[in-house]
């Protein structure tokens, strides 16, 4: 009953969004129609923008095609309708929607403004969602907005997840362990091939994708079959320097696809057929926590640390960013926290450091004291490791980088698990925060108010800004005196921020002890 009702309210949500966004479809004689490489397709024109759901870019992946390289679509006749949302690729219940068993997912979502014509060669923004790389969708974003106000195409791609996109056994060839990396090097070669159709420039797109997400761009700026599908990268809260979602080597995948397989009784010489034959949901129940593509396989021969630590990836420009507040909402869960809580937690977290963080994160100086917690968490995990990557990849490409700092952004809310708030909660700049100013994020409380959404729009302006036409508009980052430009401070403020390091503590987090 309760994933019931959580589905009721996400289809509402969408519903409402694509309404408010599109308004109604209008007349079939006025829709948009557009040839792809397999046949027509016929969109949704709004107000300013035409929006492109559902579009296949690969096969279903299903059958015979479970844990398979994806496919060509096949082609169809007549004018295939884009006016509805795809189905979601199977995912674990998370904070960004329930529980979704379907393996025929391979669809994107493509946005653009009224005016755009074929061959006019306008900026492509390509957008991979967040959610651990086991959960989250493509639903619950769109393109609305960055493309009406940045004049640009938005494509956002769906990928498999979890054990689809992730699970790693000898028998599966050259894919183990990759799925997902092969769905997104399928997602960026069908813009190659279809994107001046709708009025968009294959030479000029970008790689964008945020925590997760984020994660899978930095593995696609290291692996060499990615060479050329984009001109550049934007990684948010991604965690490019080692970590949870990076991956695993391909011998530690396989060895963890092997006891999930025989957990689910599937050993010898049929393992991959005996996968194959089990349901969505039961594998699903196999496979627990997030999920990253193998390194060490033919896809990516190297992890993403190591080729931008030795120069090894493909040689773009990066803007790299993060919120300012990243990880205070997934610690409010531990409400009410004691100050001995505090230490004990700090001793589990960072053991023979802890005393030394919690000299540098009194809770004196947070609202709760589980933001003092998810402060030095977020600066260790993603924050400082983010301008560690950005200060390696200087050396060798242009990067720059962000904060997003606007506290007064309308807070998360949960799509899928319950959620429980501590008194006064005010979740800060967090994890996700800055997802609403560019791409309609569902999974947050309340509209933007009206300075908010004039930062959104200057936001959006520098995304689709990055490192073309206006390049004065991000400082080139250097490892020898970091900075950021931060967004949102005071108001609709742009300005740098020389001293983000030294506020999050990152000599600490990035040098010694």
């Amino acid at each position: 009953m309760k994933q019931a009702a959580v589905r009721i309210v996400l289809r509402c949500a969408l519903i409402g969004a694509l309404f408010f966004s599109f308004g109604t479809a209008g007349r079939a004689d006025t829709a948009p129609v557009v040839a792809t490489d397999s046949g027509e397709v016929r969109g949704i024109e709004g107000f300013a923008t035409q929006a492109f759901l559902g579009i296949p870019f690969a096969a279903p992946p299903v059958g015979e095609r479970r844990w398979e390289a994806p496919a060509p679509v096949r082609r169809w006749s007549g004018v295939r309708d884009a006016t509805h949302l795809a189905q979601p690729c199977a995912a674990q219940i998370s904070g960004d929607g329930p529980r979704i068993a379907n393996e025929d997912c391979l669809y994107l979502n493509l946005y653009r403004p009224n005016d755009a014509m074929p061959g006019e060669a306008l900026p492509v923004m390509v957008f991979l969602h967040g959610g651990g790389n086991f959960s989250g969708s493509t639903r619950i974003y769109d393109g609305v907005r960055m493309a009406e106000v940045g004049h640009a195409i938005v494509v956002i791609a769906a990928y498999r997840l979890g054990i689809f996109g992730s699970l790693a056994l000898p028998e599966l060839g050259r894919s183990s362990g990759t799925f997902m990396l092969e769905d997104h090097l399928a997602a960026l070669h069908w813009v190659q091939r279809n994107i001046a159709a709708f009025g968009g420039d294959p030479h000029d797109v970008t790689l964008s994708g945020q925590s997760s997400g984020g994660t899978d761009v930095c593995n696609l700026i290291a692996a060499p079959a990615a060479a050329g599908l984009f001109r550049q990268a934007i990684v948010q809260s991604g965690l490019c320097s080692g970590g949870t979602f990076e991956g695993p080597s391909l011998p530690v995948a396989e060895k963890k696809g092997a006891d999930v397989a025989r957990g689910l009784g599937c050993m010898g010489t049929h393992v991959v057929a005996c996968l194959r034959s089990k349901s969505t949901g039961a594998l699903l129940d196999a496979w627990k926590g997030p999920s990253g593509s193998a390194y060490g396989s033919p896809l990516l021969p190297i992890s993403a640390p190591v080729a931008f630590a030795t120069g090894a990836f493909n040689r773009v420009p990066v803007l790299i960013g993060f919120t300012r507040d990243e990880w205070w909402s997934f610690e409010h869960a531990l409400y009410p926290l004691s100050e001995d809580g505090y230490r004990k937690q700090l001793a589990a977290t960072f053991r023979d450091r802890a005393a030394h963080v919690a000299a540098l994160y009194p809770t004196a100086n947070y609202p709760h004291r589980e933001y003092a917690l998810g402060a030095a968490v977020g600066d260790s995990l993603i924050i400082c490791p983010a301008l560690k990557t950005a200060a390696t990849l200087s050396h060798v490409t242009s990067v720059s980088v962000y904060q997003f700092a606007d506290r007064t952004v309308p807070p998360w809310k949960s799509l899928g698990i319950a959620q429980t708030r501590p008194p006064g909660y005010d979740p800060g700049a967090g994890h996700t925060a800055d997802l609403e100013y560019l791409l309609n994020y569902q999974a947050a409380e309340g509209p933007l108010d009206a300075t908010q959404r004039r930062l959104g729009d200057r936001m959006i302006e520098y995304w689709v800004g990055f490192n073309r036409a206006q390049p004065s508009l991000w400082p080139t980052f250097h490892a020898d005196a970091p900075s950021a430009l931060e967004f949102g401070a005071h108001g609709e403020s742009i300005a740098p921020n020389p001293t983000v390091g030294a506020e999050h503590h990152c000599g600490f987090w990035n040098g010694a002890s």
